[in-house]
């Protein structure tokens, strides 16, 4: 499979605006991936939460004809809860890869403001327990981030990749999410661009999300140029989401179809 995907969280929020349900939609949210020239999709782990369940997901993969670029996964890996968090993560690990999937992309639960030392000391002991075991599993571990991760400096965002071992504990690269939480994605990528593994590709025009992947605020050009002085060559995966203001002017399939022609503009895939 190649590395252009798509993260299918757009299409739960395209389900709930027809009064859908999403699980329902899938396998036809997987043929338009498909039909629009896209190779890989990622969507959550718990599709892996039993044998069943497993196979259901891997049989609608294999009639739309995609693969998988990562699985992706939430968690209270900061509180007392936290190995409950881990093993929920770790006990679906192996159904993840016997089905093809390359890794995981893990976003540590946001709680409304920010978590103390001790919190993140606790989330980071957990980032590093999952990701150790993953790699013996031969899957990649991407943190993943939102907004809150990035106030005051990128403090969550910094800790979750500074206080974990490289080795093990790679960056799923929001760029947009580093952006709209206030950092700079640049200066952000070229400081943590060796730890890498995974990223999510969204727009912006004129601070309002894109209704297709496109040129806009972010220069994903420069970003490219950024991931080649380290060799990157994991997922790209677009992201397209809604927000109030984003334009609907066009059919998903079309502004799937437009977002594969950028990739393939921007990153040569």
């Amino acid at each position: 499979m190649g590395r252009d995907g798509v993260q299918l969280y757009w299409f739960s929020q395209l389900a709930a605006r027809e009064g859908k349900a999403f699980d329902d939609m899938l396998p036809e949210y997987l043929a338009m991936v498909a039909e629009a020239g896209f190779s890989t999709v990622e969507s959550n782990l718990t599709y892996c939460a039993t044998d069943e369940s497993t196979q259901a997901f891997t049989d609608r993969l294999k009639t739309a004809g995609l693969g998988l670029a990562a699985l992706y996964s939430g968690g209270a890996l900061h509180a007392e809860q936290a190995g409950a968090a881990v093993k929920a993560i770790l006990d679906l690990a192996p159904r993840a890869k016997a089905i093809g999937c390359p890794g995981i992309n893990c976003n540590p639960d946001p709680i409304g403001r920010e978590k103390t030392d001790a919190e993140l000391a606790t989330q980071a002991s957990a980032l590093n327990e999952v990701g150790s075991a993953l790699k013996e599993l031969g899957l990649y571990f991407g943190i993943h981030t939102h907004a809150p991760e990035m106030s005051h400096n990128a403090r969550e965002f910094r800790h979750n990749l500074e206080a974990t071992d490289p080795a093990t504990v790679g960056l799923c690269a929001d760029f947009h999410w580093m952006y709209r939480g206030g950092g700079d994605p640049y200066a952000l990528t070229t400081q943590y661009a060796s730890r890498i593994v995974s990223t999510h590709l969204r727009n912006s025009v004129e601070a309002v999300w894109a209704e297709s992947f496109c040129a806009g605020d972010l220069d994903h050009v420069r970003l490219k140029g950024l991931l080649d002085e380290v060799g990157y060559a994991g997922p790209l995966a677009v992201e397209i989401a809604w927000e109030q203001r984003t334009p609907n002017t066009r059919p998903p399939l079309e502004s799937l179809r437009m977002s594969r022609a950028y990739v393939r503009e921007v990153f040569a895939v």
